[in-house]
């Protein structure tokens, strides 16, 4: 029974859709949004640094105990209860929420509308995105771009 709700927990997991950035602004095309939001990267770039740190993880080790049985002349000896995890390191950049505050600053100094939105999924949501940004309204998802 556990592993029903498991396996339906991950399958409802895998369908979200990551957040992103909707970047809008009337009577603008993804292209000329798309070099908006370049220049707004470059100069967060420039103005805030990479700053990478690294977290250490310690791993676990346990090496069981050692368990001899005597048969006669035959001993047979098993290892109970060793465990063997790891350890790992994760980097990750400091500044990169500040980073994204500065973006968001600068496209809206720029004009352009910013909010945060689900990625579009589907061909048909993506449409729809491209036609609202079209027609002037704020699409419902982000359309992705390449990065």
């Amino acid at each position: 029974m556990r592993k029903r709700y498991l396996f339906v927990a991950l399958a409802i997991a895998g369908c979200q859709s990551t957040p992103a950035y909707i970047v809008f602004k009337p009577g603008v095309d993804l292209n000329t949004t798309q070099t908006a939001k370049d220049e707004c990267k470059i100069a967060s770039f420039k103005e805030i640094p990479q700053s990478i740190a690294t977290d250490y993880h310690p791993g676990y080790n346990n090496p069981g105990t050692v368990q001899c049985n005597t048969i006669g002349t035959i001993v047979s000896c098993n290892t109970i209860g060793a465990v063997n995890i790891p350890g790992s390191t994760t980097t990750y950049d400091v500044n990169q929420d500040l980073r994204d505050r500065y973006m968001v600053r600068c496209l809206e100094s720029k004009g352009f509308g910013v909010k945060l939105a689900k990625t579009c999924s589907t061909k048909s949501e993506e449409a729809k995105a491209v036609a609202d940004r079209a027609a002037g309204q704020f699409p419902t998802c982000a359309v992705a771009t390449g990065q």
